[in-house]
């Protein structure tokens, strides 16, 4: 589960004497802030559970980070357990943590379609990698040992991401596209 990225944005506590501010002003700002957003993510989501809302948080995260422009017809989710296997071929390296896999598509076709696992930091971020649409190379079927570096590569590859609330309002026009494996 995603934590709010909202609350490292949040205001200080902190007095700054020259301005004449106190502390428990900018905590009631921060306050009233995080009510806001809070009011308006339960009005968008409202009827969704927390893992779907963040699921559409973070496929509109993903669309944003690889500069899409559209919206998803198909969203599918694959909750992995502990020790997922990068590749599902023999000789891949397996992901101690709980994952999530992701694809979305804008035409419902492989070249439409984006797939990614990631991994939630429990701070608004996750860490991701991409995952290949398909697998052509015959050494996925006959070799381990390469299967075996070339799923290190692509975890090694992962990046980290922060979810933001600023695309609500897009994930709320999704949300009902999630489809839970």
């Amino acid at each position: 589960m995603l934590s709010s990225c909202s609350d490292k944005n949040s205001a200080s506590s902190k007095s700054n004497p020259n301005d004449g501010s106190s502390s428990s002003k900018s905590v009631l700002s921060s306050s009233k802030v995080k009510t806001e957003e809070s009011i308006s993510a339960t009005t968008l989501f409202s009827g969704y559970s927390e893992d779907q809302i963040e699921y559409a948080r973070v496929t509109e995260a993903i669309i944003h980070y690889y500069k899409g422009d559209y919206q998803p017809v198909s969203i599918e989710v694959t909750k992995n357990g502990q020790n997922h296997h990068v590749f599902p071929y023999k000789g891949s390296i397996t992901i101690p943590e709980d994952t999530v896999t992701l694809s979305f598509s804008y035409d419902n076709t492989m070249a439409g379609t984006t797939n990614i696992t990631y991994h939630s930091n429990q701070n608004g971020s996750i860490k991701f990698y991409k995952n290949p649409n398909h697998y052509q190379d015959e050494r996925y079927l006959n070799d381990p040992t390469w299967v075996n570096e070339e799923s290190k590569k692509l975890l090694n590859s992962s990046q980290t991401l922060e979810i933001p609330l600023t695309y609500d309002k897009l994930a709320s026009q999704i949300i009902s596209l999630i489809n839970i494996k």
